[in-house]
């Protein structure tokens, strides 16, 4: 399916180019389907398109030689899944992509784009600042991984949740499994699953898949008190907006 230009200017990376721009790109490009639970592609696998996510959710993960998966990241609409091996110019893929749900994909050839992207005035600094992005979001992953306990870790992974998906704080799916969040958490499924038991005392509860946020203040301060970057965090700022705008809902 060929992409149209309306399609392109959704996606934050595109979202400001010229009609020129946009007409080339659509000539370029195209929307792909992945299955869920297909591969879009498996570490190893020579890479010969750059993505760019227009709709549903796509892991990121690489394989132990035990066979474990190790999730690096749970990419959504909007997010480019291989910016970082596009930009090194590599020619393998380091990391497997699996559709978590059904998605539709932008693709555009990479020899292709390697030709041309000095063509767009603001496409290579975006693609730069979004790998800026992803390399802080992994050094505070780093950190956390240190600092805080596993019930901390979970409760800050549900409050960005509620915030990337905006969902209803005071209740809302996981929109992902248990094993796939434990698994981008680095944690063991069982742990996850102990973890989440711990957290009514902390103002979360959590009922099959369904999370409730019951006291955002005290969830807050429970995951906020061991992290460097709290007074930055756009996750602390918006839920607690919401909080705020809500009448009678926390202490």
């Amino acid at each position: 399916m060929i992409a149209a230009l309306d399609t392109l200017r959704a996606l934050p990376l595109f979202s400001d180019i010229s009609k020129a721009e946009g007409d080339l790109l659509v000539r370029n490009s195209r929307i792909v389907t992945c299955k869920r639970g297909q591969f879009l592609f498996m570490h190893g696998d020579r890479i010969t398109h750059f993505y760019v996510i227009c709709r549903g959710a796509m892991q990121v993960f690489r394989e132990t030689p035990g066979g474990h998966e190790v999730t690096n990241d749970i990419l959504i609409a909007g997010d480019s899944i291989n910016a970082d091996e596009v930009v090194a110019r590599q020619d393998l893929h380091q990391v497997n992509a699996r559709a978590v749900e059904e998605c539709s994909l932008l693709e555009i050839p990479v020899s292709w784009m390697r030709e041309h992207l000095t063509d767009f005035d603001h496409m290579a600094g975006k693609l730069l600042a979004s790998l800026a992005n992803r390399l802080h979001s992994m050094q505070i992953e780093a950190e956390q991984l240190t600092t805080m306990s596993a019930s901390q870790m979970v409760a800050c992974y549900l409050q960005k949740l509620c915030v990337l998906y905006n969902f209803d704080p005071r209740g809302f799916e996981l929109p992902y499994t248990k094993t796939l969040i434990a698994s981008r958490l680095r944690i063991e499924k069982e742990t996850f699953s102990r973890t989440l038991q711990t957290l009514r005392e902390q103002g979360i509860t959590v009922s099959g898949t369904r999370v409730s946020i019951m006291d955002a203040r005290k969830a807050g301060n429970f995951v906020c008190g061991e992290c460097s970057v709290a007074e930055e965090c756009g996750t602390h700022r918006l839920l607690h907006g919401k909080l705020d705008k809500q009448a009678g809902y926390g202490t």
